[in-house]
C-alpha cells in the first residue's frame, strides 16, 4: 500500500503523531499535543482523530504506547485495551498495526492477546531506528517524564530489560524526566544559604521549574501544567522552587533560588549518570563510546552521558530537531513504511 503513513506514541501524559510521506525518517511532519489521559480518558479517540486530521490523515498507521501505565486504569493490559479502542473509534476504517518490544508488528487483535509485548514499547521502536544510523551506541532519550538508556552493539539493540519494572532494574530506564519530574522525587535537602534545608514532600515544583530558572529550557518548551497552576514565567518558576523550602520570594532573592536550582539540576544529572555507569557495567568490553542524545531533555543527555566520559553526538544533527523529541511516532512510521515497501 502506498501513501503517508502515520506514527503515533500515546503516553499517558503526551499524544506524539508523526507523518511520513515515503519511507524517509527525515521527511517527517511532526505533531505534538499535551493531553493527562488520567483525568479526560473519555476524550482520547477524539485527540486522536483530530491530531491525525490536522496532519492531514493516512490509511496506514502504526502504534506505540506507554499510556497503559496511567493511574486511570487498574492494569496494563486494561489501558492496552482502551488505548485500541481508541483507534478503533478514532479511525473506524484503518486498521493498525502495533509495536511490540520484540521489534515486531502485530495486529490490533494480536495485541490484545499480547498486552505485555506492546505496553510500553516506544523505546524499541526509537533505538531500532538509531541503530540503522549508529552501529554501536548508546542511546539517551531523555522526554518530559522518563529516561531511556538503551545500548546498542553490533547495528543491534542489546537492551536487557522488556518490561518497566525490568528495565527499572537494569538501568535502562530511569524515571525522571526534563519537565513533569517532581522536585522532591530528586533531592531531600538543598542548600539554602550556606545550610542544607529539607524541602517539603509537595507537588509545589516540577523540575520544568528548575530548568527554566537556569535556562536549560524556555517558556515554550514547559508544555506540562504547572503544580500551582500559576504560569510559566521565569519568575513564577522561582516562586515555586522558593515554596520547595516552605518560603517565597520575599523571603528568597535570585540568588538563593539559583543555588536551589543547581543543586537539583546536578542531582538529576547523577541520577542519570548512575543509570548510564549501570548499563555500561553490564556491557563490559562491548560498552560503547558514543552516547545519541534525543528529546525535550538532551542537554540532560549531555551532562549525564560526558560525566562518565562518553562522547556525544545529537540525533537532531540526523532528523532535525522537532523528529529528536518525537523519535518513537517516528520510528514506528518509518519502520512501518520501509516493511510496507518490501
Amino acid at each position: 500500500m502506498n501513501g503517508p503513513t502515520i506514527g503515533w506514541d500515546v503516553g499517558g501524559a503526551n499524544v506524539k503523531a508523526a507523518r511520513i510521506a515515503g519511507n524517509s525518517a527525515s521527511s517527517a511532519e511532526i505533531l505534538e499535543r499535551p493531553f493527562p489521559l488520567w483525568r479526560e480518558p473519555h476524550r482520547l479517540s477524539a485527540v486522536l482523530a483530530e491530531t491525525a486530521e490536522r496532519l492531514g490523515g493516512a490509511r496506514r498507521m502504526a502504534i506505540t504506547m506507554t499510556a497503559e501505565l496511567a493511574d486511570c486504569f487498574d492494569t496494563k493490559r486494561t489501558g492496552v485495551d482502551f488505548v485500541l479502542d481508541a483507534f478503533g473509534t478514532a479511525f473506524p476504517d484503518v486498521e493498525p498495526w502495533v509495536y511490540g518490544t520484540d521489534g515486531r508488528f502485530r495486529s490490533v487483535a494480536a495485541a490484545r492477546q499480547q498486552p505485555l509485548e506492546v505496553a510500553a514499547a516506544n523505546w524499541m521502536a526509537s533505538a531500532t531506528l538509531v541503530a540503522r544510523v549508529f552501529h554501536d551506541a548508546l542511546f539517551i532519550d531523555i522526554g518530559s517524564t522518563t529516561t531511556d538508556v538503551i545500548p546498542i552493539v553490533g547495528g543491534r539493540v542489546s537492551a536487557c530489560g522488556r518490561t518497566d519494572p525490568a528495565r527499572l532494574q537494569t538501568g535502562e530506564l530511569v524515571y525522571t524526566g526534563a519537565l513533569r519530574t517532581p522536585m522532591c522525587a530528586i533531592v531531600r535537602s538543598v542548600p539554602v544559604r550556606g545550610r542544607r534545608c529539607r524541602v517539603a514532600a509537595e507537588h509545589f515544583a516540577v523540575v520544568a521549574d528548575v530548568h527554566l530558572w537556569l535556562h536549560g529550557i524556555d517558556e515554550g518548551d514547559y508544555t506540562c501544567e504547572t503544580p500551582d497552576g500559576r504560569g510559566r514565567t521565569r519568575p513564577e518558576a522561582g516562586a515555586r522552587l522558593a515554596r520547595m523550602v516552605c518560603a517565597d520570594l520575599e523571603m528568597l532573592g535570585p540568588d538563593d533560588i539559583t543555588a536551589i536550582a543547581e543543586h537539583v539540576a546536578r542531582a538529576q544529572i547523577r541520577q542519570i549518570a548512575s543509570g548510564i555507569r549501570q548499563v555500561m557495567r553490564r556491557l563490559a568490553e562491548a560498552r560503547p563510546t558514543l552516547a545519541v542524545l534525543a528529546g525535550r531533555g538532551a542537554f540532560l543527555a549531555r551532562a549525564a552521558a560526558e560525566r562518565v566520559g562518553l562522547v556525544t553526538r545529537d540525533l537532531a544533527d540526523e532528523t532535525g530537531t522537532e523528529a529528536a523529541c518525537a523519535v518513537p511516532a517516528v520510528a514506528v512510521a518509518y519502520l512501518l513504511a520501509a516493511m510496507a515497501e518490501i
